[in-house]
């Protein structure tokens, strides 16, 4: 699937990563060039508080796990792609061996491509650079009017569109639809495309920031103080202390006893109020509340 583009903006974006073989989730960071904390946050696993970050980055993460990664997603000559992860060859290494690498997310073929390698026959240099092209699509961030964030999954030995509709909630019909699909076939090694339903500050008012975060995950903003939560069960953000970082201040709505995240509800002769303290952007340092 690939989708033209004319801009120069980017959008968020996953890709569905099947661990070749056994990798400290700092490698998996290293490997795609992103933040252990995020790629903590869109697989939802919970920072305990006052966890160092180097006990986090040295966990280990075995083979055939699945893990979610997120990168941006950015128009490059004509169409969404993204070439923002370099790979140093290391010795013995050969295309397809650095394929396996990245869970097959990318070809030998393209690797060749991207990186003007004319022949199969060229060795690879220890020590050189290439550039690895990772799928990618925004569709405005978009699936039938739903904000959804879409995610590059490699069709496995022996799957069907319905194994994988049933595996991420998706039908047949629109998994077709998202990736041009004329019958409902596929082949191991195929890359689909996955629209997730997402969770979006668009309508929230927020100061000088915005911010999409995939169903059943969660993202860190305003210097790591604050976390908000997408979902499971509605598409709803919500945004509290992280709890990770001491340093944080500006989480109390002035005039008030409540923290961001928190609400109130005191009983009226005519029914419930409802008072709430909600995130509202950063900028310096300061997190804005309401």
């Amino acid at each position: 699937m690939i989708e033209p583009c004319k801009t120069s903006d980017s959008c968020p974006s996953l890709l569905s990563y099947l661990l070749p073989y056994d990798s400290k989730l700092s490698e998996i960071a290293y490997r795609f060039q992103v933040n252990v904390l995020d790629i903590l946050g869109v697989n939802s696993i919970n920072v305990p508080t006052n966890t160092q970050l180097d006990s986090l980055e040295n966990q280990m993460v075995r083979a055939k796990s699945l893990i979610k990664v997120p990168i941006s997603c950015p128009c490059v000559d004509g169409i969404r792609r993204s070439l923002s992860t370099a790979y140093v060859v290391q010795p013995a290494d050969t295309l397809d061996s650095i394929s396996e690498g990245f869970g097959g997310l990318v070809s030998d073929e393209q690797i060749r491509s991207v990186n003007g390698i004319i022949s199969e026959k060229n060795p690879l240099v220890s020590g050189e650079s290439l550039v690895i092209p990772l799928p990618c699509i925004c569709f405005n961030n978009s699936n039938n009017g739903v904000v959804s964030v879409y995610m590059a999954y490699v069709v496995q030995r022996g799957e069907s569109l319905g194994d994988i509709g049933r595996e991420f909630g998706m039908t047949v019909s629109d998994l077709e639809a998202v990736n041009g699909l004329e019958q409902p076939l596929v082949d191991p090694g195929d890359i689909l495309q996955l629209p997730i339903p997402a969770c979006s500050s668009a309508n929230l008012n927020w100061y000088n920031e915005s911010l999409i975060v995939p169903n059943g995950s969660y993202a860190l903003t305003a210097s790591n103080c604050i976390k908000c939560i997408c979902g499971p069960t509605h598409l709803n953000l919500l945004c509290l202390p992280s709890r990770m970082e001491a340093s944080c201040s500006h989480l109390q709505c002035k005039g008030s006893d409540l923290f961001v995240g928190d609400s109130y509800v005191s009983q009226t002769p005519i029914g419930c109020n409802i008072t709430t303290c909600l995130y509202r952007g950063h900028k310096g340092g300061k997190i804005f509340r309401r």
